[in-house]
């Protein structure tokens, strides 16, 4: 070999060298091989906190709750709803809560909302509205106001719902508002944007990463041994136990959890991110699964309104939701076009608009029908 030959090559080993050496410094060697660290089979890690998603989901409870209290069909005297209690509940002010727990806390559902399409304005005028409509049915505790173009009290055989002038269910677009622009937003969020949390440590010892990951996982709204227990599942952790038969969502989910969590302790940067996208994937398919199930329902009960109407405003609640992913499977103009099925008015709601709803979510999230 000559001289210079060797010297090339010598120069060329030099830089591979070099170039080695710099990948550990931006690839840490801290990080573990696969499989070389334990993961629980509950939800049970050091130190774990989501009290302020908890807390949240208790507040949507009463919020609610206290909306549904108008949702009586044959007393005498009906409730009238206070606007400014339920700005308050949102707002958490001025001890709006039955819980002191959640009156003395420090968490509120409006500065958790997510500001795109202004729902918090959106949301707060629905509070409006809701008082004017269960103060009409007041006057008439036991007749239906509610008609087409006309808000009020919705009486039908099968219940007795507060509705607006569409038709659609004030208790229900107050509850999917929220469970979207708040619970849905913040843990599709959360793990959108895990990388981004630095490695700040709390006095409690855990990461802002690690603080980050609970408080998604207390969004989902079930216990810490998950599926294994399925007791006191609330909002999106009981809509993806009623569909789980069907897609098989609750291991997949709760998998990716734990896995998320014992990663990111572990600084597994890979398995930490390929657990937020199963968890991503899985979560917006509980709401494509549970909207066919409610579309379904109000086909086989279009001629009571009560039921229907409950039904498909619990449907495009689902359908609203998709929006608050940033990384959604399903794109911006299905959303527009399943909105548009609903039409301006439940009362012109068709069965060949229903299908057409269900054919297109099952087409873009692969769904068997038959299994919902």
């Amino acid at each position: 070999m000559t001289r210079s030959k060797i010297l090339y090559v010598s120069l060329f080993i030099s830089l591979l060298a070099l170039s080695s050496c710099k990948k550990k410094e931006t690839q840490p060697a801290e990080v573990p091989a696969s499989n070389a660290y334990s993961i629980p089979s509950s939800y049970n890690f050091t130190k774990v906190n989501f009290t302020s998603s908890t807390q949240q989901i208790d507040m949507l409870g009463e919020l609610t709750n206290y909306v549904k209290t108008t949702h009586t069909s044959t007393t005498a005297t009906q409730p009238i709803l206070d606007a400014k209690k339920l700005r308050d509940m949102y707002a958490n002010v001025n001890n709006a809560f039955e819980s002191a727990v959640l009156n003395a806390s420090a968490v509120q559902l409006k500065a958790k909302t997510s500001t795109d399409f202004a729902y918090p304005t959106l949301l707060e005028n629905l509070f409006d509205e809701a008082q004017i409509a269960s103060d009409s049915a007041a006057k008439y505790a036991t007749s239906s106001t509610a008609s087409n173009g006309v808000k009020g009290k919705l009486i039908s055989p099968s219940r007795a719902i507060l509705v607006n002038a569409n038709g659609f269910e004030y208790k229900e677009l107050v509850e999917k508002g929220i469970m979207g622009a708040v619970l849905y937003y913040q843990a599709t969020h959360i793990l959108n944007t895990i990388d981004t949390y630095n490695n700040y440590m709390y006095d409690n010892g855990t990461t802002a990463q690690e603080k980050a990951w609970d408080e998604a996982f207390g969004y989902f709204g079930v216990p810490i041994d998950f599926p294994t227990n399925t007791s006191a599942l609330k909002n999106w952790g009981a809509y993806a136990n009623s569909v789980n038969s069907a897609i098989g969502c609750n291991a997949v989910m709760m998998d990716a959890f734990l896995k998320g969590r014992a990663a990111i302790s572990n600084k597994d940067n890979e398995a930490r991110n390929a657990a937020a996208a199963r968890i991503l994937s899985m979560w917006e398919k509980v709401a494509a699964a549970k909207c066919i199930v409610y579309l379904k329902s109000a086909k086989a009960n279009l001629i009571d309104n009560g039921a229907s109407f409950h039904a498909l405003t619990e449907a495009y609640g689902f359908v609203s939701a998709f929006k608050y992913n940033s990384t959604r499977i399903i794109s911006n103009a299905d959303i527009t076009s399943l909105q548009a099925e609903f039409g301006g008015s439940l009362y012109t709601m068709s069965q060949s608009k229903i299908d057409n709803a269900i054919n297109k979510l099952a087409s873009v999230f692969s769904l068997d029908t038959s299994k919902l």
